[in-house]
């Protein structure tokens, strides 16, 4: 599979960012979590999704690795409703086919609902901490930090900074409480 011919000529480091979003991607997953990498892979190019997400992976890779992603393509086209830019850590996971995703800097266990949009201001970019959730539709714009340990709730929009083990929501954004030990299984 080229997937898997693709992952094996990658540097280490891109390797294992590919392997802990492989493993995010499956977490709920217990038919295919504990599969080979190769059924895993190719299981996920069947995700659009996930698709994206290990396109974008690949864009700092050589130049060999980018000419094999464009043949990748052609047969596992990636989702053209979802783009991503930014620096993203490990575990990173879009839960569904339609968001923009473009951020400054996201840390690992980065979690994007569908419909979810993460934008500039200007020149200014949202920065996110570690085991970050940011739920369906909604909508995160300019030069905020979001904090680690965060659940951002559905259609909220997020236009100032959100501290450290919260969660907040709504229009005009508000905390409403700190992340509860349930609350650690959907960010981590």
């Amino acid at each position: 599979m080229l997937a898997t011919f693709i992952y094996n000529t990658c540097k280490k480091s891109t390797k294992e960012y590919i392997c802990s979003d492989i493993d995010r991607f499956l977490k709920w997953d217990e038919e295919h979590k504990n599969r080979s990498l190769n059924k895993k892979l190719k299981y996920l190019m069947n995700s659009r999704p996930f698709k994206n997400v290990f396109y974008y992976r690949l864009r700092k890779e050589s130049t060999f690795v980018k000419i094999l992603v464009k043949i990748c393509k052609v047969f596992h086209r990636p989702c053209q409703t979802i783009e991503i830019g930014g620096e993203i850590g490990k575990g990173f996971l879009v839960s569904h086919n339609c968001s923009i995703i473009m951020v400054n800097k996201a840390g690992d266990n980065f979690r994007v609902g569908p419909g979810v949009v993460i934008g500039r201001v200007g020149q200014n970019f949202p920065t996110f901490g570690n085991n970050v959730y940011i739920a369906a539709n909604s909508t995160v714009i300019g030069n905020v930090h979001i904090g680690d340990n965060v659940i951002v709730g559905a259609g909220s929009v997020i236009t100032k900074d959100v501290p450290d083990n919260t969660v907040v929501a709504g229009n005009p954004q508000r905390i409403l409480r700190e992340i509860s030990e349930e609350d650690y299984n959907e960010i981590k």
